[in-house]
């Protein structure tokens, strides 16, 4: 079968059976509410543990599988798309420290995974030095628990988190990982996200005030990987995903170019060939990683394709959106909304202005960081 979106639609079905259809039979502007239950069925459908191995009682999807999931999730609530990403990204963080983790801690991890939780992130951008995760929070051993306190604003999937995982900084002045369950003493939830706009991913303030949390929820890192690949891959898992969602979003107005065939087939193509080419980009990164690769090379390369893909966003939906008239956009505010929501790919980190430096260094021979 042939046609727009066909593959990435089967991809989703295959590994979240009836999520589809629960998105293709709900309004847009519920599913991209506050009060959305989308996230919901992401978890009742089986999405939690799509990016986790297998052994760990995950889905095991390559990420080949995964992009193209996530392409027809955001073609249907790029809210749903934006929130589950920082989910995938929290637990393909979790999934590469239990590389090295005890038998106890890998146990842990599957339980999460078998109890479908729903992960949210308090890990940040990353900075120079060799680790992509800066520690926004701090955690200080009392006895056998430790006292974690600072903030994570925006922090998607605010309300429905079973669990945040965020990077902090123990008093012995390293660095661990800590999974805090939601709901803890000490531990709040504050708005944040003000405007409409994928109001349905839940990105609030997550407060932490003296918040007691057990030592064996707290993980130091490991010293196997001095060059922080194993925490870059997290960030690659993020960059694809979210690159995926906003793909998906913007073809959804190209199927509305097809539903009223107007007949500017030249309008369909200008708009559609930026999204078909931005997607090739993201599906020839998620190749080479299945196929093994990690660290500076592909991090650039996908960071490269993700600013190109900012703008080819805006030229596809502004040829879309010329093509389907200006009744079209009159008549449907959802034309108008995924139009808005397209520019919030530009705002995830890192910006194109705090990264354009070490890119161009990277070219002229240097060694690649993250910066903040």
């Amino acid at each position: 079968m042939t046609g727009l979106m066909v593959r990435e639609r089967e991809t989703l079905e295959k590994y979240m059976p009836g999520l589809l259809q629960y998105l293709d039979t709900t309004p847009l502007d519920r599913l991209e509410s506050r009060d959305s239950d989308a996230i919901d069925k992401f978890r009742e459908f089986g999405g939690t543990g799509l990016v986790v191995p297998g052994e760990l009682g995950g889905l095991g999807a390559p990420a080949i599988d995964a992009v193209r999931a996530q392409r027809a999730i955001g073609s249907r609530s790029p809210s749903l798309g934006a929130g589950t990403t920082m989910h995938h990204l929290s637990l393909a963080s979790l999934t590469e420290f239990a590389r090295g983790a005890t038998d106890d801690d890998r146990a842990l991890i599957k339980g999460l995974v078998d109890q479908k939780a729903i992960v949210a992130s308090g890990f940040s951008e990353g900075v120079t030095g060799g680790s992509v995760f800066i520690p926004t929070m701090t955690a200080v051993k009392k006895g056998d628990n430790y006292i974690v306190n600072g903030s994570k604003k925006p922090c998607s999937l605010a309300r429905s988190m079973d669990l945040l995982t965020c990077s902090v900084e123990i008093d012995s002045g390293d660095r661990a990982v800590a999974l805090i369950p939601a709901g803890l003493p000490g531990m709040s939830v504050k708005p944040f996200w003000t405007t409409d706009i994928l109001a349905g991913a839940q990105s609030e303030e997550v407060l932490l005030e003296d918040v007691e949390v057990p030592a064996s929820l707290v993980l130091p890192n490991k010293d196997d990987d001095p060059d922080g690949v194993h925490e870059m891959t997290g960030y690659l898992w993020f960059g694809m995903l979210i690159s995926a969602n906003y793909i998906g979003a913007a073809t959804s107005l190209l199927e509305r170019m097809i539903e009223q065939d107007k007949g500017d087939y030249e309008g369909y193509v200008r708009a559609a060939a930026e999204l078909e080419v931005s997607m090739a980009a993201i599906e020839n990164v998620a190749r080479a990683f299945d196929e093994g690769e990690r660290g500076q090379d592909i991090s650039v390369k996908l960071l490269f394709n993700r600013i190109a893909i900012r703008d080819a966003l805006v030229r596809s939906s502004s040829a879309a959106i010329e093509s389907l008239g200006g009744i079209g956009f009159i008549k449907s505010p959802e034309i108008a909304y995924v139009a808005a929501a397209l520019h919030a790919f530009a705002f995830h980190p890192p910006s194109r202005r705090s990264i354009s430096e070490t890119l161009a260094r990277f070219h002229a021979g240097e060694d690649f960081a993250f910066v903040k």
